[in-house]
């Protein structure tokens, strides 16, 4: 049981990389894909600096080096990442500024789960959750991406891969 809450964790993980992959598409697509990376990376640094200046106000400070362990420093980048947000984002839906929040998931996913499971387990089942959310979202075409309606051979995948995160677990864990 102590590897069934980080195994859902990182399938979640896992499917919101397959909604940030969609909605990166459709910004790509309304902006170019340089700048969807960019809006990208500047939420991801954006929700770090404030989950760590957050941290630290609370008396928490970061363990690294000075002076990155001063909640100042990490205020100052998150003010500069939100507002290079608030530029790019002009003129496009206002929810594609969170696909930098997915990549911030998986990076804080992978440092707080993989000690728990390993690499393997997690990256096979969030790779399993990244398809099982990918068939899902291009079953309806989310965000205006091209419809690919969901067929035996697809769902087959999806169920072979979750047996893969099965045979990667393996019976006696």
């Amino acid at each position: 049981m102590g590897t069934v809450l980080p195994l859902f964790i990182a399938l979640a993980i896992g499917f919101g990389a397959a909604l940030q992959t969609s909605m990166l598409g459709a910004l790509g697509r309304a902006r170019g894909p340089g700048e969807a990376a960019w809006l990208s990376l500047l939420a991801t640094v954006c929700g770090l600096t404030t989950f760590l200046t957050i941290r630290a106000f609370r008396g928490d400070p970061p363990l690294l080096p000075a002076p990155f362990d001063r909640a100042g420093i990490f205020l100052v980048v998150a003010v500069a990442a939100a507002a290079g947000i608030a530029v790019i984002a002009r003129d496009v839906p206002v929810y594609y500024v969170i696909t930098g929040l997915f990549g911030l998931a998986f990076i804080f996913g992978a440092a707080a789960i993989v000690p728990r499971i390993g690499v393997a387990l997690f990256l096979a089942t969030t790779i399993a959750g990244q398809l099982i959310g990918a068939i899902a979202l291009d079953h309806i075409g989310a965000f205006g991406q091209p419809v690919y309606a969901l067929s035996p051979l697809r769902l087959l995948g999806a169920v072979m891969l979750l047996g893969g995160v099965v045979l990667v677990r393996g019976l006696g864990r």
